[in-house]
């Protein structure tokens, strides 16, 4: 008897699109599922982050970031990923764009936990290191999500940077 199989749309064009791709190569998702990568911004001045651009950087790309949830919101599905490179959310010099896009993910993806547990989605974020030690440790995290079990696990956010995240200093 062969299991049937089961398809994760992957959506969105983030740095880490690829790493994510090859992991979820070797995983078995047990519901349908989506992974959304959304193109983070790279570093930039602050001083040059007039209007213009702060809404063509993180207000486009938001736009862009909903659209993708929209689409997949529009089939079959029962577990939503997001992807995210773990610096932004960590703050880095020169990253205000990118912290806004990382950190406006987060939130949305907080409040999509909320309003879609009551059709059963489960929705959370990963914030990886896809140049850690531990290359296994996304399709390792990606199988847990999307594997069986998964459905018990909804609004986290899991870093995967080999411990990058401890003890990170505040301002």
């Amino acid at each position: 008897m062969s299991t049937p199989v089961v398809e994760v749309a992957v959506r969105g064009e983030g740095s880490v699109l690829s790493a994510v791709r090859a992991a979820l190569s070797t995983v078995r998702p047990a519901a349908p599922a989506a992974v959304v990568v959304p193109a983070v911004p790279g570093p930039g001045p602050l001083a040059e982050l007039g209007d213009d651009r702060l809404d063509a950087l993180v207000g486009d790309t938001l736009d862009a970031v909903l659209a993708d949830v929209r689409a997949t919101l529009g089939q079959p599905l029962d577990r939503l990923v997001f992807v995210l490179p773990h610096a932004p959310l960590m703050g880095v010099a020169d990253g205000v764009a990118a912290s806004a896009v990382a950190h406006g993910v987060l939130s949305m993806a907080r409040t999509l936990a909320i309003e879609l547990a009551r059709d059963g989605v489960t929705v959370n974020v990963v914030a990886a290191d896809v140049d850690a030690p531990a290359p296994g440790a996304l399709a390792a995290q990606l199988g847990a999500l999307l594997g069986a079990g998964g459905e018990a696990i909804t609004g986290q956010e899991i870093y995967l940077t080999a411990g990058t995240d401890l003890g990170r200093a505040r301002p």
